[in-house]
């Protein structure tokens, strides 16, 4: 938390600040975008189960991150940038100001946001912009930033640069991993590699990942052992000159797990899933993890399968 990267932070701002072309654009595109409840007393039961309002009557049993995602999912209404449901690390606990909570030592969307400003009828709503931002709304985006973290933080920073002169930047493998892992060697089944946070709440610490992408029922699902043959089959039809019906005979009998397209340490579907993490040339070419392996600047969202194809490298027509 205390190194955020270049590339969050600036989607951060573009959220925050959007222009008035950029958000009649936004709007026109967002056909499903949802009224917007903040300050309308006719729209309470948005957010509250009952009339009296109060944190003990917030939906989603109180869980301020689902609620607000409910409709903040870039959808409905514009996505939060920040990371939430987070602990600060004890340094960056302290430089966080008395005046924006936690929730029991977690970085909510009230912790930067107060929501309940335009919800309070004795008093007119504080002049805090469209983000309802805790202590207005600064004439420097960045100096909102500042509030929590240090200028000297915001540097470029990409974790995804892996090689310098053709060796692995290690202290760059740290981002994601706990200890530098054997990049020469053949992955192992179902190895999680010591990663330092699970499946896609590893790829939430710097990007902003919806819970439908790329559609609903995608993220986290555990694809069926007739799935898993089918994609272990389709992945060996560009070495193997052999019928669709052979290979799924060959991967069946083997019990052969896909090794291009890695589930995370529970079998589900992750962010690496489909987009590899690593720059191209820091896996050997033969390993399977490296493909769809691209440069520093890729271009191809850095997909293991060709863009056109994702689908049917799982789904079978």
């Amino acid at each position: 938390m205390s190194r955020l990267p270049w590339l969050v932070a600036v989607l951060w701002l573009a959220v925050l600040w959007p222009g008035p072309t950029q958000a009649a654009e936004g709007k026109a595109k967002r056909k499903d975008i949802a009224q917007n409840p903040h300050g309308d007393s006719g729209l309470c039961s948005s957010c509250h189960t009952s009339a009296a309002g109060g944190r003990e009557t917030l939906r989603f049993g109180g869980n301020v991150s689902r609620l607000c995602q409910s409709c903040h999912d870039g959808r409905r209404a514009i996505r939060e940038a920040h990371v939430v449901d987070v602990i600060p690390s004890p340094m960056l606990a302290r430089q966080i100001p008395g005046d924006f909570p936690l929730a029991g030592g977690t970085l909510t969307c009230l912790t930067c946001h107060d929501i309940a400003q335009n919800c309070r009828a004795d008093q007119p709503p504080a002049p805090s912009g469209p983000a309802l931002l805790r202590g207005g709304r600064p004439r420097d985006p960045l100096l909102f930033c500042f509030r929590c973290h240090a200028p000297e933080s915001y540097r470029p920073f990409n974790p995804h640069d892996q090689l310098e002169a053709g060796k692995p930047k290690t202290d760059t493998c740290l981002w994601c991993h706990a200890d530098v892992p054997p990049v020469g060697s053949q992955p192992r089944e179902s190895a999680s590699y010591e990663l330092r946070a699970p499946g896609a709440a590893l790829c939430r610490n710097c990007h902003v990942v919806a819970q439908s992408h790329p559609v609903a029922g995608h993220m986290s699902a555990a694809p069926s052992a007739d799935m898993l043959q089918y994609m272990s089959a389709y992945e060996m039809k560009a070495k193997m000159r052999l019928p669709l019906a052979q290979l799924l005979e060959i991967a069946r009998a083997a019990k052969r797990m896909p090794r291009s397209i890695p589930l995370d340490a529970d079998g589900r579907v992750t962010c690496y899933s489909c987009h590899n993490p690593h720059e191209k040339d820091l896996l050997p070419e033969g390993n399977p993890r490296a493909v769809g392996a691209d440069s520093k600047q890729a271009t191809n969202h850095r997909l293991r399968i060709p863009q056109g194809s994702v689908c049917v490298a799982c789904h079978q027509k």
